[in-house]
């Protein structure tokens, strides 16, 4: 069951990780989709993709990010190609048996970002055939909210807002920051959290 404003697409929470921060340049090293119910959890009946990655151009890994994620590129080179991988994604796209003309309607923390890559990675054909153009971005949200309340007057709820930081705020564990499956997790939690926090239940 989803939600009547989907309007029939699979909303999914996505994250990757990557080589370093420009699209074209730097190439995804890790990815996680985890399709949502109604309720913002991991769906039941439709299985995630959770795949690490070997970059084509190791010598563009930026430390910067490998210091966040911790995949380095002796471990990246016995993963899957690129190419490969790619494949991998849309065969598991095809298995999800969504209704012809719907979806992956994105949840994500920067869905700029991720975006960015994804549409380099899968290309722009066959990024618009998959992701749905009107992603839902729980980074975008805290901003929304926090101008929200200074509108009226009052004291922004969110004084920073990356992902580790508003999960804090509402009692979210994370269980491994930048590992992309943890952070798709935590992203869904998080959305839900925003419903209960707007609807004046938390």
């Amino acid at each position: 069951m989803s939600l009547v404003s989907w309007k029939g697409h699979a909303l999914c929470a996505v994250d990757v990780e990557t080589s370093g921060t420009l699209p074209g340049y730097h190439e995804i090293v890790q990815i996680a989709c985890v399709p949502l119910n109604q309720h913002m959890e991991p769906h039941p009946e439709l299985r995630h993709f959770y795949m690490d990655i070997k970059p084509d151009f190791p010598e563009r890994m930026n430390p910067e990010a490998v210091k966040k994620h911790g995949l380095t590129v002796d471990y990246l080179d016995q993963c899957v190609s690129q190419d490969r991988a790619v494949d991998l994604f849309i065969e598991w796209f095809e298995s999800l048996g969504l209704l012809f003309g719907k979806r992956l309607l994105p949840l994500a923390h920067n869905w700029a970002f991720e975006r960015g890559f994804l549409m380099y990675w899968l290309g722009l054909e066959g990024f618009d055939s998959m992701w749905q153009g009107t992603g839902r971005d729980t980074m975008t949200a805290a901003g929304f909210i926090n101008d929200l309340y200074v509108w009226h007057g009052r004291k922004h709820p969110f004084n920073y807002v990356n992902l580790k930081a508003i999960c804090d705020r509402f009692d979210i564990h994370l269980d491994k920051a930048h590992d992309a499956l943890a952070d798709c997790l935590a992203t869904a939690k998080l959305y839900a959290e925003y419903m209960r926090f707007l609807g004046g239940q938390a």
